[in-house]
């Protein structure tokens, strides 16, 4: 259906469309940007094995994709929460939730979904440490 750039940038985009009413909403990247201002969302293709050829039929092809999410330092209090807001399950400051919202990023793909969370910690970007975690996705297109 979709090649990787535009996965990437429909899972952008719907997050910032799914959170909307929130912060992060105009802080969503599907390109690392160079510098950032907190909180933010960079959707990336996933360390290792990002790209899976599906050998089917309909010669599909699956994508492991992360979205770091940043916050100030640790010690703020008020991002830590923030934080584990945006890792919710449910919610209306839940990513999993935004992205929920249509699982096929505008018709991009056929089906996303979000598998874990992980890297919960101090996050380098650009030089600079952010406190932050990374959410897995896995899309089939």
């Amino acid at each position: 259906m979709s090649d990787l750039d535009a996965v990437i940038t429909a899972l952008a985009a719907r997050i910032a469309t799914g959170m909307s009413g929130d912060a992060i909403a105009g802080r969503v990247f599907a390109y690392g940007p160079d510098s950032l201002n907190p909180p933010t969302c960079i959707v990336l293709p996933a360390p290792g094995e990002f790209l899976v050829y599906v050998d089917t039929m309909s010669a599909t092809n699956g994508y492991n994709l992360v979205i770091k999410i940043l916050m100030s330092t640790q010690d703020d209090r008020s991002g830590q929460a923030a934080l584990l807001g945006y890792l919710d399950r449910t919610g209306s400051t839940s990513l999993r939730g935004a992205i929920y919202g249509d699982q096929t990023l505008g018709g991009t793909c056929s089906f996303c979904r979000v598998s874990g969370a992980s890297d919960y910690n101090d996050v380098e970007w650009a030089g600079q440490i952010f406190y932050g975690a990374t959410l897995n996705v896995e899309v089939l297109t």
